[in-house]
């Protein structure tokens, strides 16, 4: 079967980075074809989403072309220009497509660009036969989801075209989406970290229903909670703090956490301590946290580099802020998520100079394909294949995990063939590689079954 990714692929592989560095015999004519069918063929182990139910879908959106841009294209969109309050307007309002796209227009094209933008244009493609996005397709795209969502769209999608075994969703808000076996579960602990008030302490209490006094309780009301989500069988432990504090976690004794934790319980009605009288707190809980991850052996998973929306602070979020974790904790394994956009190099050294960090590009691709090439090649070059996990679509709908999907699988396939003309892999070291990053680094990683 000729794969979907050949006419995507030998359109732009003149601009592919050479390594430039002949250790194998250079490859047999075909080698380009071969390598991109076999990456598309393969099966994928989706690290990280935010899926949201189909029935959830349909029931708080109007199912028209928005649909492809509710998610990170409204980040571009609304950079351009537009107003939140409008975008989320157009989301749910009933009116046509059509004045819709009247609406959105002027937005769409000061933005069109963005790779956030390009892979719902490549999603209308592959999926709906729509060539474009604009005021004489939306309605034709339009009619298309809405008829797609009264079949089995979503595990269509999900099994047939992105052939994925296995998913990891973010349980961030504790009400588990999908329950069956495909689906595997991170969690996170982060309010029990991102503590700075004492209204946050008795939310907690009221959550996990035990009298918490003392800083001892407030722990026990961790372990409770971890214990919880290990009987509900989570594969990992998720941290997305980065978008409200720095990374940097102190290792803080007792003493000093109980004298914060003594201040919180005294303050007086929603009185919130500032991030610097808090911080002592914070960083201790995260070190019980990991205590727990070691205890369970799971991994922990880090959001690390870009943040989602407008006015976050970037410095905040560079994995070097993480490297006492590592030391500190040598048997707990890293997962450094998004590529560290933009300290891509920064985190080449870290994977590669600590037997616990690994990265996982997720939302890489359609962040910045550029950036992913560039890093998938050094990381190649730099860090054990075993250590890199290639793909984590990062979307709350299925459409664009499979449009990011082939994002993701043509910037492999070309990373790949370059290093196979070039001689510093063969093609089945390529290959080899592909399977790894794609499916077995992950499935051992999280301890998933081997076969479903």
């Amino acid at each position: 079967m000729k794969s979907i990714l050949l006419p995507l692929f030998f359109g732009s592989f003149s601009l592919i980075t050479s390594s430039q560095v002949q250790i194998r015999t250079l490859p047999l004519p075909g080698y380009e074809e071969r390598i991109i069918e076999f990456i598309d063929e393969l099966t994928i182990i989706d690290t990280h989403e935010h899926l949201l139910n189909p029935i959830k879908i349909q029931q708080n959106s109007s199912l028209d072309f928005m649909l492809l841009l509710h998610h990170y294209s409204s980040g571009d969109i609304e950079s351009a220009g537009m107003s939140s309050k409008i975008f989320q307007m157009l989301l749910k309002d009933s009116l046509p497509p059509l004045e819709k796209w009247r609406i959105l227009k002027p937005f769409w094209e000061g933005s069109f660009n963005t790779a956030y933008n390009r892979v719902a244009l490549l999603t209308a493609q592959k999926l709906f036969g729509v060539n474009d996005i604009n005021e004489s397709t939306v309605s034709d795209l339009s009619d298309k989801i809405k008829k797609a969502y009264q079949t089995d769209w979503f595990n269509k999608v999900l099994i047939d075209k992105c052939k994925i075994e296995y998913l990891i969703q973010d349980d961030w808000d504790h009400n588990r989406t999908f329950e069956n076996e495909r689906f595997k579960y991170v969690d996170r602990f982060d309010n029990f970290i991102s503590i700075s008030s004492k209204q946050m302490i008795n939310a907690i209490e009221k959550q996990e229903n035990i009298k918490i006094e003392t800083i001892d309780e407030f722990v026990q009301a961790l372990e409770k909670a971890f214990n919880t989500a290990m009987k509900n069988g989570i594969v990992g432990v998720k941290t997305g703090l980065a978008y409200s504090r720095i990374l940097h976690y102190e290792n803080v004794n007792k003493e000093r956490a109980q004298k914060v934790f003594e201040e919180l319980m005294n303050s007086s009605g929603g009185k919130k301590l500032s991030f610097a009288e808090v911080k002592p707190f914070q960083d201790y809980m995260m070190h019980r946290v990991l205590d727990l991850a070691r205890q369970h052996n799971l991994p922990l998973v880090i959001h690390t580099g870009l943040l989602a929306g407008n006015g976050n602070i970037i410095e905040n979020t560079n994995p070097i802020h993480l490297v006492n974790l590592f030391k500190e904790y040598p048997d707990v394994n890293f997962i450094l998520y998004h590529g560290s956009f933009p300290y891509g190099s920064e985190l080449t050294t870290l994977a590669k100079n600590n037997r616990n960090v690994y990265i996982d590009m997720c939302w890489l691709y359609v962040i910045s394909p550029s950036y992913s090439e560039r890093y998938l090649h050094e990381w190649i070059e730099t860090v054990p294949a075993s250590k890199i996990m290639a793909f984590g679509g990062d979307y709350n709908n299925i459409e664009n995990v499979y449009g990011h999907l082939l994002f993701a699988k043509q910037i492999i396939s070309k990373v790949l063939i370059a290093k196979v003309k070039d001689g510093y892999l063969n093609e089945s070291e390529a290959k080899n590689i592909a399977r790894m990053i794609l499916h077995d680094n992950a499935e051992k990683l999280y301890k998933l079954p081997s076969k479903l």
